[in-house]
């Protein structure tokens, strides 16, 4: 049983995912929960019990942009309430996710060392918690065989068509479980290149921008559909910033999800000797403001940003600064692009 020393030195170490699976081990000895039942219907696993219900809000109030919450009810039946999503993976990691904040209240040491905290430190944890629990359910390290390694599109590839998870779920846990030292970046993007997540595992290479096409995985997603699925090599013309700069000498390796309208990319630096990346200016470049969309030549009648010193956009003056924050998702707390502003369905969340 793990003690309360021991919870102390993981949230030192700020291995939230650890804390998940110690709460997980736990919770098995207790009995109440079936875990694999919990992987394969979180809904269903959770209906008959006692402790706990799970209760849907079909007309939750305007503009609402929470999936659920958890209320806690000391002595009586405590409630899950979820505002459904347009998704059922959406669905069930919020389901998860409670229930992730039900479980830290059932483990005595936990509760304690969670509960001495300062209220907003202990709060933001306890989301963290929640956040690792509902990965480590639906997405076990045992998702993949031990002479596999998570950092491989193909593999990624396969365990997405294997759980109930989103792509970004999967995507991200990849850099959860990826071992230390790993300098690679993994890439969710539409069948246009368009990247939808990405996260750096290391600073060996920059994740590029969620909303913007990169032409050259666009052209690894193509030689990919006329190769069975995947590809790998080279990546043309590198990873391009918004600022008009794209890091070089890089390799890809894509594989496309079992839909054929996405795929999963790993991104790694062809100099696997500790060398500094590599940064190239390119010929052209696409306006960040995706509203705009314009792609333009970047020569002598491009002005710069005189704060970030990239070019601006010709046709909405739009260059990289930092713009007023939109509106984020509640759950993995990225922001939403305007298309997915408009269009929720095109969100993919952790």
């Amino acid at each position: 049983m793990t003690s309360e020393d021991e919870f102390r030195a993981l949230i030192d170490a700020k291995n939230d995912r650890q804390i998940a699976i110690e709460l997980i081990a736990l919770e098995a000895g207790r009995g109440i929960f079936d875990i694999d039942a919990l992987r394969d219907d979180p809904e269903g696993a959770v209906t008959g019990i006692d402790e706990i219900a799970v209760e849907y809000d079909m007309s939750p109030r305007d503009g609402c942009s929470v999936f659920g919450y958890y209320r806690h009810v000391a002595a009586g039946q405590s409630m899950i309430l979820i505002h459904p999503s347009l998704t059922s993976e959406r669905d069930r990691f919020t389901i998860l996710h409670e229930l992730g904040h039900h479980v830290q209240r059932q483990h005595r040491a936990w509760a304690n060392v969670r509960y001495s905290l300062p209220t907003e430190v202990g709060a933001r944890l306890e989301e963290r918690v929640a956040d690792a629990f509902a990965a480590e359910v639906l997405i076990p390290a045992s998702t993949v065989s031990a002479d596999s390694t998570w950092m491989s599109a193909r593999t990624l590839a396969e365990v997405y068509a294997k759980v109930r998870a989103s792509r970004a779920a999967v995507a991200m846990r990849a850099i959860e479980i990826s071992p230390e030292g790993e300098q690679a970046t993994v890439v969710v993007a539409d069948y246009r290149g368009m990247v939808t997540f990405a996260r750096a595992s290391g600073d060996g290479v920059f994740a590029p921008a969620r909303g913007q096409v990169q032409p050259g995985i666009a052209k690894m997603i193509e030689n990919a559909l006329a190769h069975g699925g995947s590809a790998s090599g080279m990546l043309d013309g590198g990873l391009v910033a918004a600022s008009g700069w794209a890091q070089q000498d890089l390799e890809v390796e894509v594989a496309l999800d079992d839909s054929w309208a996405y795929a999963f990319a790993v991104v790694r630096s062809a100099q696997r000797f500790g060398r500094k990346p590599v940064w190239g200016r390119v010929d052209e470049v696409e306006c960040v403001n995706e509203a705009c969309g314009a792609v333009f030549a970047i020569d002598e009648t491009v002005t710069s940003c005189p704060t970030c010193d990239a070019p601006k956009c010709p046709e909405c003056a739009r260059c990289a600064c930092e713009r007023k924050a939109g509106p984020v998702c509640t759950t993995c707390f990225l922001e939403f692009t305007p298309a997915e502003q408009a269009n929720p369905t095109l969100h993919e969340c952790i």
